[in-house]
């Protein structure tokens, strides 16, 4: 039993949430233009997304932890290789298999989308799972990894916003809405408010180790108003977003989350313990759930 708790700690289960933004908020999206749900696509396409974000989480608890940035001075949550709750091999194991449980579950969902009609695109879908995977590991595994240079923003932003929302959008009907390229803008800057909270937090020992996060190359003032960014623009896009597709006031359901959001970069502008950004962390990662659902339940309406 506790064997199965350390695996569940490792999955970091809080930060699942953000990796089902962008299909929730398709479904929503195809749901109110065709009133239809597609419960196998829904199903699969979870199961591949989720996959691919645990494989990200203990991807990083490895590779951080071979680095030496896992370490007792961190400010965060312990991880489960430098804490001694799961070993290295295990760790190792793990990213294996999640790393086979993804790219399968991708297949099952392909399969779903275009009915055993092969397609060209499929082979589009299947270069892109592997990428998913080659990306979630690369992070902070391996001799260059990215999230040392400070591009993981630019990867979050990509893999959470653009590809999540259109590209579930694409397997419910096969085709592409220029317009919530807008909401996958969005919902890329919210997920990457959260990775740069994240990094606030961790500015010191990162910059002792060599973790050259984007705070840590501007420093916690500019991260600071870089933060303000992520989470005013897609208030700004969304608006946007409603008025070229408004059908009813419910679409502007999101913005009461403008309170919320700005009560949020109050505290964050006045954090001076980084302790304190753990808190903040969490409020983030609501304040990402209520978007997806405020403005997925604002297409019903």
């Amino acid at each position: 039993m506790l064997e199965i708790y350390n695996w569940i700690y490792a999955f970091r289960l809080k930060t699942l949430p953000l990796s089902l933004s962008g299909l929730i908020l398709s479904t929503f999206i195809f749901f109110s233009k065709k009133n239809l749900f597609n419960r196998d696509i829904f199903i699969w396409s979870s199961f591949t997304s989720i996959f691919l974000q645990i494989l990200s989480n203990i991807a990083n608890d490895y590779g951080d932890c071979i680095k030496g940035t896992d370490n007792i001075t961190r400010i965060g949550p312990k991880r489960t290789i430098q804490s001694g709750i799961l070993s290295k091999k295990k760790i190792k194991l793990a990213l294996i298999i999640i790393s086979c449980l993804s790219f399968f579950s991708n297949i099952i969902l392909l399969f779903f989308s275009f009915n055993e009609k092969f397609s060209y695109i499929i082979l589009l879908f299947l270069i892109g799972i592997i990428l998913c995977i080659y990306s979630a590991i690369t992070y902070t595994i391996g001799k260059n990894p990215y999230g040392y240079k400070g591009l993981g923003d630019l990867s979050v932003f990509i893999f959470f916003g653009l590809i999540s929302l259109e590209v579930n959008y694409y397997l419910y009907n096969h085709f592409l809405n220029k317009e919530i390229l807008l909401l996958g803008i969005s919902l890329g800057f919210l997920t990457v408010s959260v990775l740069n909270i994240n990094n606030m937090r961790d500015i010191d020992n990162d910059n002792k180790n060599g973790k050259y996060t984007l705070p840590v190359r501007i420093g916690l003032k500019k991260a600071k108003i870089y933060h303000i960014f992520l989470m005013i623009v897609p208030f700004i896009l969304s608006i946007l977003y409603v008025f070229l597709t408004y059908k009813s006031i419910s679409q502007y359901l999101f913005i009461i989350l403008i309170i919320p959001t700005i009560r949020h970069l109050r505290i964050i502008l006045k954090i001076k313990n980084h302790k304190e950004f753990n808190y903040e962390f969490n409020i983030n990662i609501y304040i990402n759930i209520l978007y997806t659902f405020l403005m997925g339940v604002g297409h019903l309406l």
